[in-house]
């Protein structure tokens, strides 16, 4: 048995020469059109390698991923006249830089495919703003202070029209936070698009979390807007606003900090007789408001 391994291993360090394939995806920063491009067909080179070598290629074969990656400088490539989009360089010009791409495993004898050919489409680019997918919750009497805030915001993305012109905003990885009483933040990873390039592969999270008070007030509602000899009659006449503020606020938020109103021309074109509550400004510090009710009874008289 020990002598069949030795043997095993012996016929396996031993070098031999086979026929290679290879896709290429090259780099080329060709002004207006995509960065990155797989060859049409691969490149196929004679060399050699140990039996190690050759049975990790030949499981690679049936992963597809016998893919070599290079950087080209613009200049190699070459257009082709009857073809839109499609541009060329002659094989030869990587025999010395795939041994290299191969850590030196293969030794590169004669490169057999004579041409190599990539579609490389006109880029499109625009900026969306980055989308934080998250599943929070909270401890009770806390909650977001502020909105969540991403640095950076927004992103360039870079791809064919006809798939960028679709797209108006990336997303991150899910975040998640559970009993949340302090800020939240993090560094959240933006989700990769098939045939697009995104400017940045993260960005950074914070969300201020505080504890919060939440109380009622009852506030009159004023009638905005109302011509000179006219006069709009609210049914009720006050609502009542359920707010959160931030706990331990210095002076809390009271009726006079709100300013509720219906407006004339507004609530006049209304064929129900009932009119929507609205606020002029939301107060420093607040952090959610419902009014109750929401819409009222108006009666107009002239």
């Amino acid at each position: 048995m020990v002598a069949l391994v030795v043997w095993g291993v012996m016929k396996l360090s031993a070098s031999y020469r086979y026929l290679f394939h290879y896709q290429v995806e090259i780099t080329s920063p060709l002004e207006g059109r995509m960065l990155k491009s797989v060859s049409k067909d691969p490149v196929t080179f004679r060399g050699a390698a140990s039996g190690f070598y050759l049975l990790r290629y030949k499981y690679s074969l049936h992963k597809r991923s016998n893919i070599l990656s290079f950087r080209v400088n613009p200049s190699v490539l070459k257009p082709l006249p009857e073809a839109e989009d499609v541009f060329f360089f002659h094989s030869s010009a990587l025999k010395d830089r795939i041994s290299e791409k191969l850590d030196g495993s293969v030794s590169v004898d004669e490169i057999v495919s004579d041409t190599l050919f990539f579609t490389i489409p006109k880029s499109f680019q625009k900026k969306v703003p980055v989308c934080l997918r998250s599943d929070l919750t909270f401890s009770p009497q806390y909650m977001p202070l502020e909105r969540v805030a991403l640095m950076p915001d927004s992103v360039f993305i870079t791809g064919e029209e006809r798939v960028v012109a679709g797209i108006d905003s990336v997303f991150t990885e899910k975040v998640i936070g559970r009993n949340l009483t302090r800020t939240f933040q993090g560094v959240a990873e933006i989700v990769p698009m098939p045939g697009v390039e995104i400017s940045e592969s993260e960005t950074v999270y914070s969300l201020k979390v505080g504890r919060y008070v939440e109380r009622a007030v009852d506030v009159d509602i004023q009638a905005r807007n109302v011509p000179e000899g006219s006069r709009m009659v609210l049914v009720p006449s006050t609502v009542k606003a359920v707010f959160r503020e931030e706990y331990g606020r210095k002076k809390p938020l009271g009726k006079d900090d709100f300013i509720i109103y219906v407006d004339y021309e507004e609530a006049s074109l209304s064929e129900s007789g009932k009119a929507k509550v609205k606020m002029d400004w939301l107060p420093e510090g607040l952090l959610k408001i419902s009014l109750d009710p929401p819409f009222v009874d108006r009666i107009i008289v002239e």
